[in-house]
């Protein structure tokens, strides 16, 4: 938005206590709205917004908002504002022309792209409307423009669409509009502005101060812990827990572009910190060499000079952290779309019969993990087989643990460990007898591919590999 369409006025607005304050009533509708009318459902939904909360021994019962912190909670907030998103889009993304100038094309990965800049150059040239586009996250959300007076009008919309179609307030304070040419904007622990370059404006983000303080405390009191000498029992884990801190920090904010120069003032004084440990005896031994066994650490740290071991094990050095460039991508293309045609070729095949039989006899199954498990991966798996990719029937299905049973007794009920077979593959995975592995394997009539998902079944199964 900043970089590659010159957009360098920002409509900044922080909504007051937005969790606290969603209109239930409102949300309702919205869920109802999008097609989700099963009535059960919706009373669910209704008594976790309106289940009683415990705050300082005082039992509150709410009439807005949903708790913070509950799982439907930031499903709920994404159902609230997709109708901002959607009334945003209305004004300029999606906005319907006499002459629609929108192509549909597929690309080199066989994704299929919308092309709207035909459309979008037409109304710059043709209309008097205003460019606007939101990037949004959660309640946290920025409005694009191309000039002032653009934000501005728009500013005032969004704060009036709030309170009336929404009933959100918003806080003054913390709202404006921020022209990138002249000061940063914060986003989500970055804060982005624009700076000439060659006849041009480009994008310069760092860590937010806020951001930066915080990371810097939490590498300073990880350090702090693994030095410790009389914590010695648990040296291992906290080494452990140093270095998913820091490859967590690097990979969030390596978009930044001088993320470079901020990790240097954060790892300055814990390097200076790990190359004092060992003058004096209060510490632990810290030494500049040492055997790298974690392939992602070598991978993306083993050629940095600042790199330390303690008792054999490397510790992740904080200042070796470069900028990753985020590449632009359509909204149109994310993980979600089929990406070969093979996926295609499986149909969804969820019977609500099957699914309805599955919820009203949960009490039948061993326990409620189990069968709500398992209802979850029927769900996933379109209706089919997981093998043969046919669609499963109540009399002809079967719920298999990857990890098999002890003693009669499932060891592990989780949703990773269920995989839902039709009757025949089931019993080619745990046949063992040769006369019955030669029946369902006739009767299948499995390929390659189908053939291995088996013999992948029973090896965790301590079972010879069926070959063809």
């Amino acid at each position: 938005m900043i970089q590659l369409q010159n957009l360098h006025y920002v409509v900044d607005i922080d909504i007051k206590g937005f969790f606290d304050n969603i209109n239930h009533a409102k949300l309702v509708r919205q869920i109802w709205a999008m097609s989700i009318q099963d009535l059960k459902v919706i009373a669910i939904i209704k008594a976790m917004l309106k289940a009683d909360i415990l705050f300082n021994d005082i039992v509150i019962s709410p009439e807005t908002g949903t708790p913070q912190g509950g799982i439907l909670s930031p499903l709920l907030s994404n159902i609230v504002l997709n109708e901002l998103d959607w009334w945003i889009a209305s004004q300029w993304e999606a906005i319907p022309t006499r002459t629609n100038r929108e192509y549909s094309k597929t690309d080199k990965r066989g994704n299929v792209v919308i092309d709207r800049s035909q459309k979008w150059n037409m109304l710059r040239e043709k209309s008097k409307l205003k460019e606007i586009y939101i990037v949004r996250y959660a309640d946290d959300f920025k409005i694009f423009c191309r000039d002032y007076d653009t934000a501005k009008k728009t500013y005032t919309a969004v704060v009036k669409w709030l309170k009336e179609r929404l009933s959100l307030e918003i806080s003054a304070d913390k709202s404006g509009i921020t022209n990138l040419k002249k000061n940063y904007m914060e986003f989500l622990g970055i804060k982005i502005r624009a700076v000439p370059k060659s006849g041009k404006f480009a994008v310069r983000s760092h860590m937010t101060d806020k951001a930066k303080e915080k990371a810097k405390k939490k590498a300073a009191e990880s350090v702090k812990r693994i030095l410790n000498r009389n914590d010695r029992k648990s040296i291992d884990k906290n080494i452990s827990l140093h270095n998913s801190l820091v490859s967590g920090l690097h990979n969030y904010y390596n978009m930044a572009t001088h993320i470079s120069a901020d990790f240097a003032e954060i790892g300055y004084p814990i390097q200076k910190k790990l190359n004092g440990a060992n003058h004096n005896n209060k510490g632990c031994q810290v030494d500049k060499s040492g055997e790298i066994r974690s392939r992602f650490i070598a991978e993306n740290y083993g050629k940095s000079s600042q790199m330390r071991w303690i008792g054999g094990r490397p510790l992740i050095p904080i200042a070796y952290v470069q900028h990753d460039y985020s590449k632009y991508k359509r909204r149109e293309v994310n993980k979600y779309v089929l990406k070969n045609d093979e996926e295609h070729q499986v149909p969804n095949s969820v019977n609500f019969e099957i699914i309805k039989y599955l919820m009203e006899n949960a009490y039948k199954w061993e326990s409620i993990e189990f069968a709500d498990n398992m209802l979850s991966r029927y769900i996933a798996q379109k209706g089919n087989c997981a093998i043969t990719h046919k669609p499963l029937y109540l009399h002809n299905m079967e719920c298999h643990h990857i990890k098999p049973r002890f003693g009669g007794r499932a060891e592990n009920n989780s949703y990773s460990n269920l995989i839902i077979l039709c009757t025949e593959a089931h019993r080619l995975v745990t046949a063992t007898k040769e006369e019955t592995i030669r029946k369902y394997v006739q009767m299948l009539k499995l390929n390659e591919k189908q053939l291995a998902k088996i013999n992948k079944l029973r090896k965790y199964a301590d079972l010879q590999p069926i070959e063809i």
